[in-house]
């Protein structure tokens, strides 16, 4: 074999092995290319998932802050409706004493009738 041959096999090898290792590049960029793109698919997967739990919870937190003000606006009213039944209860309480006071005046008159009577 000539050295002219031993060159021209020795070029077509190494050409073929740039060929081969530009393929294999290229393939491994192929397969690289679909792993980044599979890993994005995830992440989005991911991303909505977690967007839609959030609503879930900003929903729920929603309504629990209109339970909790719905809540706070029964428990204003029936501290009213209590301030009111003490008022009454004190004017109850008030109405009492003064028939007991009545009750009291008046058991004074017949007692000081009975006395004149008594007397005469």
């Amino acid at each position: 074999m000539s050295i002219k041959d031993a060159c021209d096999k020795l070029a077509a090898t190494i050409q073929n092995e740039l060929v081969q290792t530009r393929a294999d590049m290229g393939e491994l960029g192929q397969d690289l290319t679909e792993r980044i793109n599979g890993v994005a698919d995830r992440v989005k997967d991911l991303d909505s998932k977690v967007s839609t739990r959030f609503m879930m919870v900003e929903l729920k937190l929603a309504n629990m802050q209109e339970t909790q003000k719905g809540m706070q606006d029964s428990m204003r009213a029936m501290q009213e409706s209590q301030k009111t039944m003490q008022e009454s209860q004190k004017t109850m309480q008030d109405s009492m004493h003064a028939m007991q006071t009545t009750q009291l005046e008046m058991m004074s008159v017949l007692v000081a009738i009975q006395r004149k009577l008594d007397v005469n």
